[in-house]
């Protein structure tokens, strides 16, 4: 399996069909539950679902897995891992289909958008295919890049600052980053543990880059020329997702004690990493929290996936918790609108 990367909230206050719906209802205060009217949508082995568990009208899935996705103005998604779809205003178009495996995806400044595949390589998604940006090929670190269950490499996550800086998670391998919107690549190094699991700009702040690794939270103010590890607080540290809140500088990090995911756990900073703080209201699960199960919204509210298949909520920047879905198909990301 990939490594893993939401219609509004209305529908909880009411039952489901089990029959017709996936998942079950889990009980919510409904004064909780009518404050969250989120848009968003959960990316999962099942295909593109709104929070009330039902498929999402007209998206392409057909049930099929959907492990990632990217919404700004058009959204895409990757399907089946194979095949990236693009809906724009409310058409779904097959954009590219690849033999490689496809990991994740992004949207650059410029309106288009990059795939990140097997083997750790980057492509344009132009004219119906996949165009492989060869300077990203040719980075010298290429050769140090390595995966601890000896497969080749992967380009695991993708993200863009305000100043459209685009920066590239290779698991195993560090960042790489471009500033010129995909000209030009540079591995960046300088304090950074190379088990890289997820790359985040941060909402508002062009040069703030901050990264979840084997060896805890990671933050840099200089477009990743350098990064700093921040993990007081923490029991452990191996990290598979970060987010940033778009309207407080608040960070959330999800934490294990090794990739099997025992003991994982949600933390929380104010102060950009310097401290953390355990997050109330989540079970301690053994199975990480991961790539793109934790989102973030302007106004504080905050959604996180536990066990792969259960569903949670904040309304307070991220302190307290609540039970909002359960028993969901395996959630691999959740997809603000």
């Amino acid at each position: 399996m990939t490594p893993s990367r939401l219609g509004a909230l209305q529908g909880f206050g009411n039952f489901c069909n089990p029959e017709t719906t996936w998942g079950k209802l889990a009980w919510v205060p409904t004064e909780t539950v009518g404050k969250l009217g989120l848009e968003a949508w959960l990316l999962t082995d099942r295909g593109i679902l709104a929070l009330d568990g039902k498929p999402v009208p007209g998206a392409p899935s057909g049930g099929q897995s959907v492990v990632a996705g990217v919404s700004r103005e058009d959204i895409g998604v990757i399907v089946d891992e194979h095949k990236v779809w693009i809906r724009s205003g409310t058409r779904w178009t097959e954009a590219a289909a690849s033999e490689d495996a496809l990991y994740s995806i992004e949207r650059t400044k410029d309106g288009r958008f990059l795939v990140g595949t097997e083997r750790a390589r980057i492509a344009w998604v132009e004219g119906g295919r996949l165009a492989y940006i060869e300077a990203f090929d040719a980075v010298p670190e290429r050769r140090l890049w390595d995966t601890p269950y000896g497969a080749p490499p992967e380009l695991r996550s993708l993200a863009v600052s305000t100043d459209g800086t685009v920066y590239a998670n290779v698991h195993v391998g560090w960042i790489v980053r471009s500033r010129d919107g995909g000209t030009s690549w540079t591995s960046v190094r300088r304090g950074l543990n190379r088990d890289v699991h997820m790359v985040a700009a941060h909402p508002t702040n062009r040069a703030t880059v901050f990264a979840a690794t084997a060896d805890g939270f990671h933050i840099s103010h200089d477009h990743g020329d350098s990064f700093h590890r921040r993990a007081e607080g923490m029991k452990y540290y191996y990290q598979r997702a970060v987010a940033c809140f778009p309207g407080r500088d608040v960070y959330l990090a999800s934490t294990a004690r090794h990739n099997g995911g025992s003991g994982a756990l949600l933390f929380r900073s104010m102060g950009e990493g310097e401290h953390w703080v355990q997050v109330k209201g989540l079970p301690r699960v053994d199975r990480n929290i991961n790539t793109w199960q934790v989102a973030t919204f302007p106004d504080g509210r905050a959604l996180a996936v536990v066990r792969d298949t259960d569903l949670y909520a904040s309304e307070d920047w991220g302190v307290s918790w609540e039970l909002a879905r359960e028993d969901l198909p395996t959630v691999n990301a959740i997809l603000p609108l």
